[in-house]
């Protein structure tokens, strides 16, 4: 299969359908009867979908959509996420993705940033979201509905029935325009240059208020010129089928979603989180781009089914975990195994690791993680049952990743190398600085903060590592989330956090300790399991945030912590922890849409509980003889 690459997305894609009309390019399951039957698998062919892009571009068009415009997306990552970003572009517009776990006050504020007067709005969940806002978003013209239902929330109010219409009353209006000049389409995505703004991706904003980060097409074909070099030699062989479910309003989702047009691949679009693994059975996917909680939740579980399984199939699971241990042991060192074991290794696989591949899907070859650290037990697992997953690093600023391991060179604890075009630096202070193509070119409308960040052709990344002696980089930390104790302590919390996650009953962790004598941590717990553990051991309660007081339970969650602090330093360790009855999550304030933890949020809101664990170390004993100033 031929990769494509050009100096504009628009080129790419463009050459994708004429190369290729009669691929398969897209899947999915129509949620509505004006896609198709629902609840049953549809595919659309690179052809048909630049049919119905082209068609839709025009209905934009004919809403005044001209080069430069912003265009609002508010929606979860589905087949209609894809179709209205290439057709902004065909309209010559811009995207603004905005997450749909987002809040209406973040809605409204990326919405009026950007001064978009256009949104495109999946369901009436998130129309309401809007509706709550519309007096704030005075620029606001039109709502384009990709859910028809969602009109039941208009009703007969005059004004909102101008505002207001739905995807199919956008095309046809398209179908209209597109008689008044049939070239325009094209022509646009002909035009396009390389130094064309395609789209203001909104960080999460986990220091502060979310910062429009604009990138250009070549940003974004300097990502997939450099991927294509490093993975094209694996993804040769067969036309790949991705199962897609991250947020498309992500980088990483977003460059995921675009790679389609210069791979060829089929893009599967999961029909939610809660039907994920139902997914991955149906359409047995070969590449997966992926966050470390669908693995680390997924390690989990398999501990816990394995704690239920008789002592032969412990035993026998146990004995293959070795096996693979051994065999992989000689390829991390770069070494052939020896044949015993390689046979060993094969009959283990075949009899132990293919019940865990098969649920996801059986033909998986790797995934490409990023978002958030990847703990090397997690990791060293899931490669020795089958799954090599590729932990990777970069940022919105830089157009999703500059660095990544590859299925040849597998590190763990590690984000691999940079990518062939990026050049890396690190400054005296341990900040990792960037050099690329793939660096954005301002912070919209904030001069102040895009000039803290890049200075003399550096991209100042605000993360702080280190690069190995085999050109391997490794992340320690954010530079603002370092915790400098009262003792003077650099303390990377990152790291902490990423061992807990090993914890198979653990669900959230964060540490706590900046400017304090020693580290604590809030913690949640799974609650099936930790509701299943009190059944067992008869222990009696009313309501969980009960159960998580009893003395069993927190000797539990004590195990938990010890073991996680023999892996630590001794000022590392965690000396004290309360657990909270309910996991930190986006609609709560506590994550970002990205699932990054807002470290300062979460210190304002839990400060009783915080406090709490230090008061005995601001009184000082009757018998000091501190000289106390």
């Amino acid at each position: 299969m031929a990769f494509i690459i050009r100096k504009t997305l628009s080129e790419t894609f463009l050459e994708r359908v004429r190369s290729a009309p009669s691929d398969v390019g897209f899947q999915f399951k129509p949620t509505h009867i004006d896609e198709g039957p629902v609840g049953k698998w549809k595919e659309v062919t690179f052809k048909e979908f630049y049919q119905e892009c082209r068609i839709i571009s025009y209905g934009l068009m004919a809403l005044g959509v001209e080069p430069g415009n912003r265009v609002v997306i508010l929606s979860n990552t589905r087949y209609e996420w894809s179709l209205s970003d290439m057709s902004i572009l065909g309209a010559s517009g811009v995207t603004v993705p905005i997450y749909a776990s987002n809040t209406s006050a973040d809605i409204a504020y990326v919405i009026q940033h950007a001064g978009a007067q256009i949104a495109i709005v999946e369901n009436a969940e998130q129309f309401k979201k809007i509706i709550e806002k519309i007096e704030n978003l005075p620029f606001l013209k039109k709502i384009i509905l990709i859910e028809s239902s969602a009109m039941a929330l208009v009703g007969r109010d005059a004004v909102w029935g101008q505002k207001v219409l739905t995807f199919q009353a956008l095309k046809e209006l398209g179908r209209r325009e597109e008689a008044k000049n049939p070239e325009r389409f094209k022509k646009n995505l002909m035009s396009a240059q390389s130094t064309d703004l395609i789209t203001i991706c909104y960080t999460s904003g986990t220091t502060g208020v979310p910062k429009g980060v604009m990138l250009n097409h070549d940003n974004l074909m300097s990502v997939l010129e450099d991927c294509t070099q490093i993975f094209g030699k694996y993804l040769l062989a067969q036309k790949q089928v991705i199962l897609s479910f991250l947020p498309f309003s992500h980088i990483f989702g977003k460059v995921e979603s675009l790679a389609i047009y210069t791979f060829g691949w089929k893009q599967v679009y999961a029909e939610s989180l809660d039907r994920l693994m139902a997914n991955f059975l149906e359409i047995r996917p070969t590449l997966l781009f992926s966050v470390p909680r669908i693995f680390e939740k997924s390690f989990n579980r398999i501990q816990l089914v394995l704690d239920s399984e008789s002592s032969a199939k412990k035993i026998l699971f146990h004995w293959a975990l070795s096996i693979g241990r051994k065999y992989y042991s000689a390829i991390w060192k770069k070494k052939k195994p020896p044949l015993r074991e390689s046979i060993e290794y094969l009959i283990a696989k075949k009899l132990i690791f293919s019940s865990i591949t098969e649920k996801f899907g059986g033909r998986l070859q790797f995934a490409i993680c990023g978002g958030a650290p990847l703990s090397r037990e997690i990791g060293e697992f899931f490669q020795i049952v089958g799954i090599p997953i590729l932990e990777g690093y970069g940022l919105t600023e830089t157009c999703a990743p500059v660095c990544v391991n590859t299925p040849d060179d597998v590190r763990f604890d590690v984000v691999g190398r940079p990518l062939p075009e990026v050049t890396l630096k690190i400054a005296e202070d341990g900040e990792i600085l960037i050099q690329s193509r793939k660096v954005f070119s301002a912070y919209y409308q904030l001069e102040e903060e895009t000039s803290q960040v890049l200075k003399e052709g550096w991209f100042y990344t605000g993360d702080v590592g280190y690069i190995d002696s085999d050109g391997f980089l490794h992340i320690t930390d954010r530079k603002k989330d370092l915790i400098v104790t009262s003792g003077g302590k650099n303390i990377a919390p990152q790291k902490i956090e990423n061992l807990a996650k090993s914890q198979k009953l653990m669900s959230q962790f964060v540490v706590h300790g900046d400017r304090r004598n020693y580290l604590t941590a809030l913690l949640t717990l799974d609650q099936e399991q930790i509701i299943r553990y009190a059944n067992e051991q008869q222990i009696l309660f009313s309501e969980y945030a009960e159960l998580i007081k009893n003395p069993k339970i927190l000797l539990l969650a004590q195990k938990m912590v010890d073991e996680v602090n023999q892996s630590l330093a001794h000022f590392e360790t965690i000396k004290k922890f309360v657990i909270l009855p309910v996991d930190f999550s986006v609609e709560g304030g506590e994550l970002t849409p990205s699932l990054k933890i807002r470290r300062n949020l979460i210190n304002k809101r839990f400060k009783v509980e915080l406090d709490s664990m230090y008061e005995d170390s601001l009184r000082v004993p009757l018998d000091s003889t501190r000289d106390i100033r």
